[in-house]
């Protein structure tokens, strides 16, 4: 039976409206449309500036994990994915430590869990929202001011909650976190590449136009754009490529399981992605690090040099960026390039381990909160007909047998994670480490996704082309 937290918070996910699953399937001409509908709306909420609010007023709370939380300064996507994502945390962390009681296997606690997700959600926007006003995100507002922005920031918020519902339901591919992460990601990627406005070192911000502008200037030198202090290098360049190489190397990478049919007697091995978890432990890591900056703010503002404020942060102001002097929200920032992480070594390795410790952490979480360990590998064998020779046919049994390689494969893929991201971050990946991982690893998972769509509406002819004789499932 739920637990009385669930069954308390599951029914407010009802008063908000719902998208309900397509009664067939849509099709891959109506999954791409509402794909693209669901992204070019993103993308215009985050041009959109809030109504009310005064153009550089106010401090930018998250201008660190912008690129994570998919979510762009003074527009209706201020908040972006994060009241979706910490929401999601939040029951992570209560349903991994027993907190609360949920059987995720039976579909009545599935569905209550799924409402209570979404319930969630909306709890954090309005949360969020009204502590964005409060804490001062757009200076000082009257009381008109500030109840027009917090509308316009809960109702946007609830509209990208849709947007990802609708995705998730079958009504597009992959899910809305995905698709406004990659757009957010490829946006910041574009302007470090492209942009011509000029930095503070005189340069070009965009790498591109800082090259030609040293190629054709007598007076810079290629020194100059190697490495550059908050502004894009080429070191940061090579990162990029680097990265974005070794994680399409580790999302092909797999355990391979030898299996056999049931029915033909044939033997084969049945692959298990050695990147278990996907891409979820770096999205949940960075909303907690977000949310560690933001409470910790919230209580160095409220009792500025206290000893246990400056425990979780301490804080001052540069600019329209409070930027952390000490305490764990300090480790949560991600290093701003090469030099910068030479300036503040210790904060680069603390960085480094705390990100390496949360991947680690919510990657094993994650495989038993979702349902994809052992029991649900298991039975997806028995259901094909397929078992492990040497195993008895029965789902206890090869769950038993599975179970290790799942959890290895899932604290493993959590750290390389972590190690891969913070390293990319420490090097000044463009859209920072985090952000090229997540990017890449949802891609490639979109265009898996995308293709096998693809194929199943092809002419039996070109499907057998391109696919080879394709199994009736």
């Amino acid at each position: 039976m739920p637990s009385l937290f669930l069954r308390t918070i599951s029914p407010i996910a009802r008063v908000v409206p719902g998208v309900k699953k397509p009664e067939r399937d849509p099709g891959f001409r109506i999954k791409l449309f509402w794909t693209l509908v669901a992204v070019m709306l993103y993308i215009t909420m985050t041009t959109v500036p809030l109504y009310g609010i005064e153009r550089g007023a106010g401090v930018d709370i998250f201008w660190t994990l912008r690129v994570i939380l998919a979510s762009e300064r003074g527009t209706l996507a201020e908040l972006g994915i994060g009241p979706i994502v910490t929401g999601g945390l939040i029951l992570e962390i209560l349903v991994g430590s027993k907190m609360i009681n949920v059987d995720l296997t039976d579909p009545e606690d599935r569905r209550m869990f799924n409402e209570a997700n979404k319930a969630m959600a909306v709890i954090m926007t309005i949360f969020e929202s009204a502590v964005y006003i409060i804490g001062g995100a757009y200076g000082q507002l009257e009381l008109a001011a500030a109840t027009l922005v917090f509308v316009q920031l809960v109702f946007a918020g609830i509209v990208i909650i849709l947007l990802d519902e609708m995705i998730q339901k079958g009504w597009g591919f992959g899910s809305g976190i995905s698709l406004f992460i990659v757009a957010g990601v490829a946006t910041r990627i574009a302007t470090a590449l492209f942009s011509p406005i000029p930095d503070r070192d005189g340069l070009p911000h965009g790498i591109i136009p800082a090259i030609y502008h040293v190629a054709t200037s007598a007076e810079r030198t290629w020194n100059e754009i190697v490495l550059r202090y908050g502004a894009p290098d080429l070191i940061g360049l090579l990162t990029t490529i680097g990265i974005a190489i070794i994680i399409m190397y580790l999302e092909a990478m797999s355990i391979e399981i030898p299996v056999e049919s049931s029915i033909y007697r044939v033997r084969f091995r049945y692959p298990i992605k050695f990147m278990f978890s996907s891409n979820v432990p770096v999205i949940l890591a960075g909303a907690l690090f977000a949310n560690i900056m933001f409470f910790s703010q919230m209580i160095w503002n409220r009792y500025e040099g206290n000893f246990f404020a400056s425990l979780l942060g301490s804080w001052t102001l540069e600019g329209d960026r409070p930027i952390p002097t000490g305490g764990l929200a300090y480790f949560s920032i991600p290093p701003q390039g090469l030099l910068w992480s030479l300036d503040h070594p210790y904060q680069a390795v603390g960085y480094l381990l705390l990100l390496i410790l949360a991947c680690y952490f919510f990657s094993v979480t994650w495989v038993e909160i979702a349902g994809i360990g052992a029991e649900s590998i298991a039975e997806q064998l028995l259901a094909s007909q397929l078992s492990i020779p040497g195993i008895r046919r029965t789902k206890d049994h090869i769950a038993r047998y599975l179970d290790p390689y799942v959890k290895t494969a899932a604290a493993l893929s959590g750290i390389l994670i972590g190690v891969v991201a913070g390293v990319a971050d420490i090097l000044g990946a463009y859209a920072t480490g985090s952000g090229i991982l997540l990017a890449v690893s949802i891609l490639k998972n979109l265009y898996e996704e995308i293709a096998v769509k693809y194929a199943e509406e092809m002419s039996p002819a070109l499907r057998r082309f391109f696919l080879g004789k394709v199994p009736i499932r």
